[in-house]
């Protein structure tokens, strides 16, 4: 599992610090996230439960909208993704991987919605199981509304 989460960093980006001002930082610490990457328009923070590796990046980018940004995270995978197809359901973009290194799966969801105007939500879901339709839509459900709950 540690080599997934590393694998989820890979994906998102690099390390600074200063937290926007629009995310609970308190909230996100208070459920056992760990804040990896805390700048004002490129924030992640990540965690490891039974069923997944989890990486949420609240990014702020203009002039593009939420299937632009999947396209963009579909774009940028690490070579030890394999792309596998995308679909869309009621609240997001997902893209799904498999890790041809580590076995498992990662998806990649955007949010369709924004709460804050060109901030999107884009997060890394990795399991070591295939997740079916209806698996991956209560992931996507569940995860949302729980990083939805952090922005202010």
């Amino acid at each position: 599992m540690k080599k997934i989460i590393l694998g989820l960093f890979l994906i998102l980006g690099a390390i600074s610090f200063a937290s926007p001002s629009f995310v609970d930082v308190n909230k996100i610490k208070q459920n056992s996230y760990e804040i990896y990457d805390d700048e004002e328009d490129f924030f992640t923070f990540v965690k490891s439960t039974d069923e997944a590796g989890i990486s949420v990046t609240f990014t702020v980018i203009e002039g593009v909208n939420a299937k632009e940004v999947s396209d963009i995270v579909k774009s940028n995978t690490p070579d030890n993704q394999q792309f596998l197809n995308s679909i869309s359901n009621k609240r997001a973009y997902v893209n799904k991987f498999a890790n041809n290194e580590n076995g498992g799966f990662t998806y990649n969801f955007v949010a369709k919605n924004t709460k804050i105007k060109d901030c999107y939500i884009s997060v890394l879901y990795a399991t070591d199981n295939e997740l079916s339709n209806t698996e991956l839509n209560n992931a996507v459900d569940k995860v949302l509304n729980e990083v939805e709950s952090y922005l202010k």
